[in-house]
């Protein structure tokens, strides 16, 4: 281990004394520390602040904060294909595993290569555009088509692999990963998928007008395609929560797996179904 990225809330002063204490555990283990350039971090540490260019050249990064702050490293590390530890400081903090004391606890074992990390892949939204490939994003949790701020709802025409499945009305569309099977889809009603089981997405259409309609487990094999027929302005495609892309009336938007894989640093002694009852309160009322 030579070298490590730490990644926060650019807002969250709160962590700012839990970086300090990694970094002092890590210089004394002859370990590099690199943190991003936000205004929090210019005051106490700005000599460790990376060139843009070389923050994401590490051995492994931290993500100090909440679910957000976690899908935000893990899409900006997702190309340097390296273990991400997560630290939580956020209100639910469901993929990161450790708490603050927890974590510089295990410090010193993670800086020795003492651990073991699940893969989480991830998935890819690619948007056509009269013909041609306009954008394309990777995502680790969901993808979400919507109608923007209009009420009424819109219609949504599903191929799989150039094959109709079906056309509906209602008030948008998840593509959920397995690891995002417990967000946003969760709470529109999708299933649980465990992670272990990541050769498969979620297509869950939000609200739709009629009762024959509901989520689907897709093979990640396959290709998604989604285009909304209605005549609307102001669509949007929001990727995990943190990114919208405005969609014209003959974009189609392809999903399919994406070539990243997360690699997410395990608890040493908590495991997937103590996260869903500690953290969702799945199954609250049944004990061993």
């Amino acid at each position: 281990m030579q070298k490590i990225a730490i990644n926060l809330h650019p807002d969250d002063e709160g962590s700012l004394k839990i970086i300090s204490a990694l970094i002092k555990k890590a210089h004394a283990k002859g370990v590099q520390v690199v943190l991003p350039n936000y205004p929090i971090i210019q005051k106490d540490f700005s000599s460790l602040i990376a060139k843009h260019d070389t923050y994401t050249n590490v051995d492994i990064a931290i993500a100090i904060g909440g679910d957000g702050t976690f899908i935000r490293t893990a899409r900006m590390f997702a190309a340097s294909n390296i273990p991400i530890l997560g630290v939580n400081r956020g209100r639910l903090g469901f993929l990161n595993e450790f708490l603050p004391q927890e974590a510089l606890d295990y410090f010193d074992e993670i800086l020795k290569g003492n651990f073991t990390f699940s893969e989480r892949k991830m998935l890819r939204a690619n948007i056509i555009r009269e013909g041609e490939q306009f954008t394309a994003v990777d995502y680790l949790n969901d993808a979400v088509i919507t109608k923007g701020s209009f009420s009424r709802p819109i219609r949504i025409r599903l191929e799989l692999n150039d094959e109709f499945v079906t056309c509906y009305s209602g008030d948008g569309l998840i593509i959920a990963t397995a690891t995002g099977s417990t967000a946003y889809s969760l709470s529109a009603g999708g299933p649980i998928v465990l992670p272990d089981d990541e050769s498969v997405f979620i297509v869950n259409p939000i609200c739709p007008h009629t009762l024959a309609i509901r989520p689907m487990i897709v093979p990640d094999s396959m290709v998604l395609s989604a285009r909304v027929v209605t005549s609307i302005e102001n669509l949007l495609l929001t990727v995990d929560g943190q990114e919208a892309i405005a969609l014209q009336e003959t974009d189609i938007v392809h999903f399919s797996r994406s070539s990243y894989v997360v690699h997410i640093i395990n608890h040493p002694s908590r495991r997937y179904f103590d996260v869903l009852r500690q953290k969702l309160g799945w199954g609250a009322n049944n004990t061993e």
